[in-house]
């Protein structure tokens, strides 16, 4: 039975997002045996990447991950390295792709003083956690709403093709009715 789980959050967001505090609640009240980590996520991928990783050899039991966009990929990229499942809501596919057109002055609306420059360095840390979606297929669970205002859910569609689908019409970004979502997360990370 898995014991903890380890929630990303996405791209200039924080442990404070909507969606984060929305699984530590709904986690808290009915699956209080599952111990919840909600990391702040540096800026710079590798860093966060790094970071989480030392959160995950420190712990003894059971770990599954839970990511929603760029924290989806994050997700995937963990699932991997500790080969264990994971669930990807609204993920970001190709970040290094996606956040070109968002290079310079970038801030975090979840933290005080969160300004920072979005860099090509950034760019490439990114590029170098990309995973064959083939190697850890089986291990994912993928949630997409198809009216996702910020991500086309289709490129996540293809891209995890071979991994367990679940996409419902309408939603958005933020995947609307996440609560009712979690019974169904925590059947597939066990």
């Amino acid at each position: 039975m898995i014991e903890h789980i380890v929630y990303l959050h996405g791209f200039n967001s924080s442990p404070l997002s909507t969606k984060a505090q929305q699984f530590v609640a709904v986690m808290a009240q009915d699956y209080p045996q599952v111990t919840v980590y909600v990391p702040h996520l540096s800026n710079w991928p590798a860093q966060a990447m790094q970071e989480v990783a030392s959160l995950v050899e420190g712990l003894n039991g059971e770990v599954a991950f839970v990511g929603s966009s760029l924290g989806g990929f994050y997700a995937a990229w963990l699932a991997r390295k500790f080969m264990t499942k994971a669930v990807l809501i609204n993920p970001a596919v190709r970040p290094d792709l996606l956040l070109r057109d968002m290079l310079g002055p970038q801030s975090n609306y979840h933290t005080d003083g969160g300004e920072y420059e979005l860099t090509t360095a950034h760019l490439e840390q990114l590029s170098g956690l990309i995973v064959d979606p083939l190697t850890n297929a089986d291990n994912l669970l993928v949630l997409l709403q198809m009216a996702d205002e910020t991500l086309d859910y289709r490129h996540a569609a293809s891209w995890y093709a071979a991994s367990h689908l679940h996409i419902e019409q309408g939603g958005s970004h933020a995947y609307d009715n996440f609560p009712q979502r979690i019974p169904q997360i925590m059947s597939f990370v066990g």
